[in-house]
């Protein structure tokens, strides 16, 4: 017999989630394509940040006897942090980056920027959060890093990236966000 999970409103929502990223091919992948190692973006520090926004605009007679709101645009952004990454990293998180390797000498280098260099790849990004108690859940947008990076080495603190991925419609429908929750106990 299966356990209900997410199904009520009464799951509390504790921990962080694992990034995982492929480049996007014009197909939105489920979570179960998406969400396998090979896809591990890097490893979370400081989890992850969710933001749907959008912009109203009221409109009202001049009396202000009738009145009517309406969205006049939308907007999402994932901004990540990660730990355990290498230039293989950078070049899914900068579309100008170029990574080689020299196996001779063993040496990858990872060249940034130069606009020239953009390579128009989009991504499909998810967010899988594991919660054995409640059931898992998982975001997915489609968008690249629209913030560029920063790195700070410093004698006290781990050297972790902060992505900031904007993003992008999924369908005709103008979807920026897919977001799936467990609930039922998998049964085999």
């Amino acid at each position: 017999m299966s356990t209900t999970k997410r199904k009520e409103e009464k799951p509390i929502t504790i921990g962080s989630c694992t990034a995982y990223i492929a480049e996007y091919t014009g197909t939105v992948p489920d979570h179960k394509t998406l969400c396998v190692p090979a896809n591990r973006l890097a490893y979370s520090k400081g989890g992850a940040t969710i933001t749907y926004s959008k912009e109203t605009q009221e409109v009202q007679d001049d009396l202000g006897l009738i009145r009517k709101t309406i969205t006049t645009s939308d907007s999402a952004k994932v901004k990540l942090g990660l730990l355990g990454w290498v230039g293989t990293t950078l070049k899914k998180l900068e579309s100008t980056a170029r990574v080689s390797e020299d196996a001779e000498n063993g040496i990858r280098t990872t060249k940034i920027g130069g606009v020239g260099n953009d390579d128009g790849k989009t991504y499909a990004l998810c967010l899988h959060h594991e919660d054995k108690a409640d059931g898992d859940c998982w975001w997915t947008i489609v968008g690249k890093n629209t913030a560029g990076f920063e790195f700070v080495y410093a004698p006290d603190s781990e050297t972790k990236i902060e992505p900031e991925f904007t993003a992008e419609s999924l369908d005709d429908d103008g979807t920026l966000i897919i977001f799936e929750e467990q609930i039922k106990e998998n049964l085999g």
